[in-house]
């Protein structure tokens, strides 16, 4: 940690507390975002094993300056009186979609275990040693280049997506009842996947995916979630927990090998997690004038929208490119990078105002009670969660999940509109009716006693 960039983090903390201050939440799109880089910035300057450079730290501030200065735009450009109006209704077959999406995540499952041991028999599959052994074998075919993905389970690996998000509706929506609880099933074809593919984006994303939908289904019903003491707690030991679990992995990963030694995994996954924000800074100051000289105009940013439409092929992976400090390869620079790579480092922090800009009309409408905004505003909370790792929608499977998530919603909330100005004109005629029925006196005047009201002899 070099004393200049700490100092310099404490411009994203003024960012974070002016962003909350004019956009009355956490939740608002610019303080949500400078929250975020408070703790993930704060972190790498403790945590890190690369040090962080000014001109990283800098940018992160400006970032958030940026997406701070559109949100501020749209809440002037905006009429006022957003406020939470009413409690919205649960989408229809909500949790027929959430069960849909956990037996496919389950035929993902299913389909890459057979690909691996496509001669076991299901019993050798549900053993230990046979568990082990196949994630030990999966891990060296996959660094050594001699299997891949099955075409069907990278499809089926959008309901895996799609699965959580659709949890973190209903939970958002539901407030009692068990039931609610149930739906946190559909995590677990990503569990699995993570176990045997050993890769820990496949949980994670599933549960940053799922929180995404989660906040922004609470902000539309009026009730954006506080962080008390008992959440930090079970945040906390969640973490635990999920740590536990990947040392755990690791170690059967590299089973028979040295660094499968729990002192060797823990020290692997200290440099893999903390030296993103270390490495991007070291890429800014060294590359980052240069790759502003020659952008690629939406290659990373949008790299999975371009790709599923066939406008360029995505790159698989992360970066192309390893970046090599104190002997370690690192290819981790944060979705800061794409951004400066796609649009230079002033246009970066242009369009960082754009999303700060659309992301608070979002907002805005989601908190007017507008349930087919839910899943953009869900969208940027994604990005936000995922925004330390890389942007993403370099994914298509993601890209997928959230055009189906967001079409759902907006179908479920326009049929919602319409059964409401149904049944209000159903209402309307029955009181017209009554009115009728009743004579003169019942259409507002006064007339307790039955006195005939007509004109004068």
């Amino acid at each position: 940690m070099t004393w200049l960039a700490a100092a310099t983090f404490v411009l994203v903390l003024a960012v974070a507390w002016g962003a909350r201050r004019t956009g009355g939440s956490w939740y608002a799109p610019a303080a949500f975002f400078a929250a975020y880089w408070c703790v993930f910035g704060g972190l790498p300057l403790l945590a890190s094993p690369i040090a962080i450079q000014p001109a990283g730290m800098l940018f992160v501030a400006a970032a958030c300056a940026a997406l701070w200065l559109g949100a501020w735009i749209a809440q002037r450009r905006l009429p006022t009186g957003y406020t939470p109006q009413t409690q919205p209704g649960e989408p229809p077959y909500l949790g027929w979609a959430i069960a849909a999406c956990t037996v496919l995540g389950l035929a993902a499952v299913a389909i890459i275990l057979y690909s691996v041991e496509s001669s076991s028999s299901a019993v050798r599959l549900l053993s230990f040693d046979a568990i082990v052994q196949t994630i030990h074998k999966l891990a060296v075919a996959r660094n050594g280049g001699t299997w891949a993905e099955p075409a069907a389970a990278r499809v089926l690996t959008t309901a895996t997506y799609l699965g959580p998000m659709l949890s973190g509706v209903m939970l958002g929506i539901r407030t009692r009842g068990s039931a609610r609880w149930l739906s946190l099933v559909s995590l677990a074809p990503s569990v699995m996947i993570t176990v045997i593919l050993t890769t820990r984006s496949s949980l994670l994303l599933s549960l940053a995916l799922g929180a995404s939908a989660y906040f922004a289904t609470c902000v539309a019903a009026g009730r954006a979630p506080a962080l008390t003491w008992q959440r930090v707690a079970w945040l906390a030991a969640g973490v635990v927990v999920v740590a536990i679990g990947f040392v755990l992995i690791q170690m059967a990963r590299y089973a028979g090998w040295s660094s499968g030694r729990p002192a060797a995994v823990v020290q692997s996954l200290w440099l893999s997690v903390f030296p993103y924000l270390g490495v991007f800074s070291v890429w800014l100051q060294s590359n980052g004038v240069s790759a502003s000289l020659h952008p690629t105009f939406g290659q990373y940013t949008f790299a999975g929208f371009f790709d599923l439409f066939h406008i360029h092929t995505r790159v698989a992976g992360l970066y192309t490119d390893q970046m090599v400090i104190d002997g370690s390869q690192y290819n981790i620079y944060t979705a800061f990078r794409g951004v400066v790579q796609d649009f230079s480092i002033p246009g970066a922090l242009a369009f960082f105002a754009l999303v700060g800009f659309g992301a608070e009309l979002a907002y805005r409408r989601v908190r007017s009670g507008e349930t087919a905004f839910v899943g953009v505003l869900a969208a940027f909370y994604a990005a936000t969660l995922w925004s330390f790792v890389v942007d993403v929608f370099i994914y298509n499977t993601i890209v997928l999940a959230f055009v189906l998530l967001i079409g759902y919603l907006a179908i479920a909330a326009r049929r919602s509109a319409s059964r409401q100005r149904v049944r209000g004109a159903r209402e309307e005629g029955v009181v017209a009716a009554q009115v009728a029925a009743r004579g003169p006196g019942a259409a507002g005047v006064a007339n307790p006693h039955r006195i005939e009201i007509g004109p004068g002899r």
